[in-house]
C-alpha cells in the first residue's frame, strides 16, 4: 500500500530542496487552511441537517480519509467511506446521514467548480467573455430548479442509501438560505486556496503564471484526480500536470519540479499527516469496524 508514496519520495524531496522556502511554507498553509475550512463547511451542513459533531473531530475525519484516498485505488473510494464511519462512532451521527451530508459538500462544490471553470476557459478567450458566463449561469439554473431530480441522481452515482426522513433532510437544506450561503462561500475559499497554492509553487521555483491560467491548471488537476485509477492518482496526475504545463508554453525544466513540488504538498506530505492522525485517533480501529461491515 506504501510502495508508490515511499518511491517517489525522493524524487518529491529534491524538489523541496530547490524551491523557494518562503513560498513552500505558503502553499502548506494555503493546503491545511483548506482542510479546515472543509472540516468548518461540513459542521455546518451536519447542523442544517440536525446533527452536530465537534470541529476537530471532522478535521481529523478529513485528514485521515486524505491518507486513505492517496493510498487505495480510485479517487476518493476509501476516503469517503471513512469518513462516514468516523463520525457515526465518534460523534453518533446516523451513517445514511453522515452520507448525505458528503454528498451535499459535493453538490455545493458545483457553484465554484463552475466559476473557476469560466476563470480557465477565459484564458482561452481574447474575445468578449459573457457567452462563457451565460454557459455558467445555465448550468447552476438547471442544477437548482431540477433540485430534487439533482440530488436523487447524486445519491445514485455516490451509491448512498436513505430513508425517505434523511431525504427530507437534505431537500430542506435547500431553504436554508443562510447555510447555503456559507457553504458556497467557505467551497469557493478552498477552491481559491487551491489555485492560490499552484501560484505560490510556480513563483517558488520564480515564475509568476497569468491567474487565469493557474485556474485551468487546477481544474485539470481536479479532472485528472477524478479520472486515475491508481492509488493517490500517482503516475497519472503527475504526468497529466507536466503535460499541462508544457502544453502551455512552460519548460520542462520548470514544469517538472513544479509538479513535483505540487505533489509533495498535495500528496507525500499530506499522506504522512494524515496516517499519524490515524493511527494516534483510533482510526485503524474504525476502518476495520468498516472493512468488517
Amino acid at each position: 500500500m506504501f510502495e508508490s508514496l515511499l518511491t517517489s519520495t525522493s524524487e518529491y524531496t529534491s524538489a523541496v530542496l530547490n524551491a523557494s522556502l518562503r513560498y513552500l511554507s505558503l502553499a502548506f498553509l494555503a493546503y491545511y487552511t483548506s482542510v479546515f475550512l472543509y472540516a468548518l463547511r461540513w459542521k455546518l451542513i451536519l447542523r442544517g441537517i440536525g446533527r452536530d459533531a465537534p470541529l476537530m473531530e471532522l478535521t481529523k475525519a478529513i485528514m485521515a480519509s486524505i491518507f486513505m484516498n492517496n493510498v487505495t485505488p480510485l479517487s476518493r473510494s476509501g476516503g469517503e467511506f471513512l469518513r462516514i464511519a468516523w463520525i457515526s462512532k465518534r460523534a453518533d451521527v446516523p451513517s445514511g446521514i453522515s452520507a448525505v451530508s458528503i454528498v451535499y459538500e459535493r453538490i455545493l462544490e458545483t457553484v465554484p467548480v463552475f466559476l473557476l471553470f469560466l476563470v480557465g476557459a477565459s484564458y482561452f478567450s481574447s474575445t468578449e467573455s459573457l457567452p462563457f458566463i451565460l454557459l455558467g449561469m445555465t448550468g447552476v439554473f438547471i442544477i437548482w430548479t431540477k433540485w430534487d431530480s439533482f440530488v436523487r441522481m447524486s445519491l445514485r452515482v455516490f451509491r448512498t442509501n436513505v430513508t425517505e426522513d434523511e431525504m427530507k433532510g437534505i431537500r430542506d437544506l435547500r431553504r436554508m438560505h443562510d447555510v447555503n450561503l456559507a457553504a458556497i462561500v467557505l467551497s469557493s475559499s478552498v477552491w481559491l486556496l487551491d489555485v492560490l497554492r499552484l501560484k505560490f509553487i510556480g513563483l517558488a521555483f520564480g515564475l509568476d503564471l497569468p491567474w487565469a491560467l493557474v485556474a485551468l491548471v487546477s481544474i485539470a488537476n481536479l479532472i485528472l484526480g477524478l479520472v486515475a485509477v491508481t492509488p493517490g492518482g500517482v503516475g497519472i496526475i503527475e504526468g497529466g500536470l507536466i503535460g499541462t504545463l508544457t502544453y502551455f508554453g512552460i519548460p520542462m525544466a520548470l514544469a517538472l519540479p513544479m509538479t513535483l513540488l505540487e505533489r509533495f504538498v498535495s500528496y507525500v506530505a499530506s499522506s504522512i499527516v494524515g496516517f499519524i492522525v490515524l493511527l494516534t485517533s483510533g482510526g485503524v480501529e474504525i476502518w476495520r469496524a468498516l472493512k468488517s461491515r
